[in-house]
């Protein structure tokens, strides 16, 4: 099914597998976009990123990644309000795809009054309008996309933001980063048959269970970032975990319930150099494989970036090609748009 063409085009009507091929590019481009604002010398105390949806998620991989290689602490804010201890020697990035998400428009006021140094990514919609008005740098990213594809342009954005403050230099990485991704899509693109497409064969083995997505260091983001994919673009129930947390409480819910067998754990695999979680994360892994489907994807590349977006570029090819074997447009999002018309009206 996953190699027809005519099965791919009358499902993925909005092209959503076109514009993960563009995830190398739209990441370089962010970055220009990024380190292009017109920001002054500003060393920060702390970076929060403020966004909701598939803004934000790239905000939880920059701070994983920005805790690899810098002091400066870095979190992500999901809420109306933004964090107490925000003053004015911190960077406050507001992200929102739109720029009309009610959460974020809110957190951007807040930050505000807070004094902070702001800097907004947006497409356009209030958040740009209103940054605009007020002097506030915005870096402006094309239209037309469904918030989740826009993420190699908003991380990309953040990355740049960062090198401009001079608290990161990320060249090399974002090269490599970009290597790494064509070398991803090579063998995850459509044209490439399920038996030779790690993917394709990945969404076969998840179809009919409810897919847990487990991360560790660097991919412990990454592992939300599948959830999330397979939540919108399959239209699947998935959750994320984490190791070594899953090892605390989870494990005893998997080992002890006899549903864990409905379920897939897919543990995202990558290099971080610490003997007592890989066996950890061997051991975990064996005790889960004698109650539920265990499947293992290992990152790509020797930086933390690459590595990241490695496995994320790889999870948003299984939740496209999974919603397709659902019989589902990877790019629709009614609930999501019902919920949004009910608020609307209140």
């Amino acid at each position: 099914m996953l190699d027809s063409r005519e099965r791919l085009g009358s499902l993925d009507k909005r092209g959503m597998l076109s514009t993960i091929e563009q995830m190398p590019k739209n990441l370089s481009e962010g970055v220009r976009l990024g380190t292009r604002m017109s920001l002054l010398r500003f060393s920060p105390s702390k970076v929060v990123v403020c966004g909701m949806g598939g803004s934000a998620i790239g905000g939880d991989l920059l701070c994983e990644w920005v805790s690899s290689i810098s002091e400066v602490p870095c979190s992500v804010h999901r809420s109306y309000s933004v964090p107490s201890h925000i003053d004015k020697d911190s960077l406050v990035i507001v992200a929102s795809y739109s720029g009309d998400t009610e959460e974020t428009l809110n957190m951007f006021e807040a930050a505000q009054k807070k004094g902070a140094r702001i800097v907004a990514i947006a497409s356009g919609g209030e958040l740009a309008h209103s940054a605009e008005k007020l002097g506030i740098p915005c870096a402006k990213i094309p239209t037309g996309m469904m918030p989740r594809a826009s993420l190699g342009f908003m991380m990309g954005a953040m990355i740049g933001i960062l090198e401009r403050t001079q608290m990161v230099s990320s060249g090399e990485q974002v090269e490599e980063t970009v290597r790494v991704l064509k070398s991803v899509i090579d063998s995850c693109k459509p044209s490439v048959k399920t038996a030779d497409n790690p993917a394709k064969r990945l969404a076969h083995e998840l179809m009919g269970h409810v897919p847990v997505v487990v991360g560790y260091g660097l991919s412990r983001p990454v592992a939300k970032r599948w959830a999330n994919q397979l939540n919108e673009n399959a239209k699947s129930l998935a959750f994320s975990s984490e190791i070594p947390e899953l090892d605390h409480n989870e494990i005893v819910g998997w080992m002890k319930d006899g549903l864990s067998r409905g379920f897939a754990a897919v543990i995202l695999d990558n290099e971080q150099g610490n003997s007592a979680l890989s066996r950890r994360v061997e051991a975990t892994k064996n005790m889960l494989t004698r109650v539920a489907s265990v499947h293992r994807v290992k990152s790509l590349g020797r930086g933390p970036l690459a590595q990241m977006f490695s496995l994320v570029l790889v999870g948003d090819y299984v939740s496209v090609y999974l919603g397709i074997l659902r019989g589902e447009d990877p790019s629709a999002n009614e609930p999501i748009d019902e919920l949004k018309s009910v608020l609307a009206k209140k």
